[in-house]
């Protein structure tokens, strides 16, 4: 175990987190492990939270005038900007418990020089009720150190990545090696990119003691503005990893890949999106599974688009039928005020033809998406 004391600069994005900017911080500076630094990395906030962290002292305020998707391009700039070794990262919409730090410092002391990264397990916090975040239980159990294999071994078996962001703290080198965050390469999931890169360099030390808490009952998220409609950026780093990772390890990748894939599919679906057949043209063999799930999601989303389009709402939905033409003759049926056979015109509601015609109408072209991320099988 060292004796180096552990020092953490602490990162922090802001974009119009007014309301919650506060709280974040003074979650870090009720730390029993007091931070070294408080980097809080604005990105053209206009809702005062700027004003709201100029009122601490001893905070260190950067600013970028163009906010970047995900923050991404904001907490670089902080790890740029970070004087210590151990880089320790917080959205300023979340919040840690007092002890989240000198908990993460315990680890790494104790794995002093076998682990670049530490991570301790988040909680979600909604409408003040908890869920704790889904870790595996094959890391949950384990004291030991994790490497790439393992770590990935334990992502497929949670179905999530094992670090989330505000838990986590990271080696300054080992970050700038990875190459950070893929700013301007995507406009989300770029935190599990990162985090699969860094273990590809190094160990990770897990701690099941739950020291973070995610909000997700907060304004201007990211999850909520952005949808899932292009190949995940993750998919690119497990191509370049499938290159030198051992066989068993890049079976590992390739399912992972193959449930990312599925996952933005679901999502996309779920947005409205059009189906993007690079999704299948990427997928790892074996592939039978994931293709089923994609092209059931495929269907689903159509079908959702279908529901959603303007010439399926009420009033534009009746006008259109309003307007299709009706045949001039229908079945003959008896007029009980005379014995003569009358014909009765439906309702143009009623016509069964309006609803093809306005079905047939309602789906929109394809429209092209990046190219798609070749695997070998």
């Amino acid at each position: 175990m060292s004796s180096d004391p552990i020092n953490f600069s602490v990162v922090i994005p802001l974009y119009n987190k007014g309301p919650h900017v506060e709280r974040a911080i003074l979650s870090v500076l009720e730390q029993d492990h007091p931070a070294a630094e408080i980097i809080v990395v604005d990105d053209g906030s206009t809702d005062g939270g700027l004003e709201i962290v100029r009122g601490f002292k001893g905070v260190k305020v950067l600013r970028r005038p163009v906010p970047g998707p995900g923050g991404y391009a904001a907490r670089n700039l902080g790890i740029v900007a970070a004087s210590t070794e151990w880089i320790a990262f917080l959205d300023a919409d979340d919040r840690w418990r007092p002890d989240h730090l000198s908990t993460l410092a315990a680890a790494i002391a104790k794995n002093d020089g076998q682990v670049g990264c530490a991570f301790t397990r988040p909680t979600f916090v909604t409408d003040g009720t908890t869920r704790p975040y889904p870790i595996s239980k094959v890391i949950r159990t384990s004291t030991k150190p994790l490497d790439l294999h393992g770590f990935v071994a334990a992502w497929l078996h949670a179905k999530t990545c094992p670090m989330w962001t505000g838990a986590v703290a990271v080696r300054r080198s080992v970050l700038l090696a990875a190459g950070m965050f893929p700013a301007n390469a995507a406009t989300r999931g770029g935190d599990k990119d990162v985090w699969l890169r860094v273990m590809a360099r190094t160990n990770g030390i897990f701690v099941p003691k739950v020291t973070a808490e995610f909000h997700q009952d907060t304004v201007n998220r990211v999850t909520k503005s952005l949808d899932h409609t292009v190949q995940p950026i993750i998919c690119r780093s497990i191509a370049r990893l499938l290159q030198s990772a051992r066989p068993g390890t890049q079976s590992l990748l390739k399912r992972l890949h193959n449930m990312e894939v599925v996952y933005y599919a679901r999502y996309a679906a779920g947005a409205g999106a059009p189906f993007n057949r690079d999704s299948l043209n990427s997928l790892c063999a074996p592939a039978l599974r994931s293709t089923v799930k994609i092209m059931s999601f495929a269907m689903a989303g159509s079908v959702l688009r279908l529901l959603r389009s303007p010439r399926f709402k009420p009033a534009a939905f009746n006008a259109r039928v309003a307007a299709e033409p009706v045949p001039a003759t229908s079945p003959s049926v008896c007029d009980p005020a005379s014995s003569r056979a009358t014909t009765v015109r439906p309702s143009r509601a009623e016509a069964p033809r309006a609803w093809i015609g306005v079905a047939a109408r309602s789906v929109p072209e394809r429209r092209e998406t990046d190219l798609p991320v070749r695997l070998s099988a």
